[in-house]
């Protein structure tokens, strides 16, 4: 099974050491959305501050396979 990575850009570079096992670049893909979530929901001061953060998926090579970026901002 192949292993895929998730490393998170945000006011720094948090990289994946370890990695997960996953059937497929579709089960990395779902992976990658309950992941951001999970960030999300356990910082939420953090995400409203305007700025942008990332999350590279990257295989064993160390390619990039797919990219998620947030930002939020308060209006008001």
């Amino acid at each position: 099974m192949p292993r895929y990575f998730f490393h998170v850009v945000d006011h720094s570079f948090t990289i994946d050491d370890e990695g997960t096992e996953l059937r497929d670049i579709e089960a990395a893909r779902a992976e990658a959305i309950q992941t951001a979530g999970e960030i999300l929901r356990h910082s939420p001061r953090n995400v409203w501050d305007g700025s942008e953060w990332q999350m590279h998926v990257t295989d064993e090579t160390r390619q990039t396979l797919l990219k998620l970026t947030f930002k939020a901002e308060n209006l008001q």
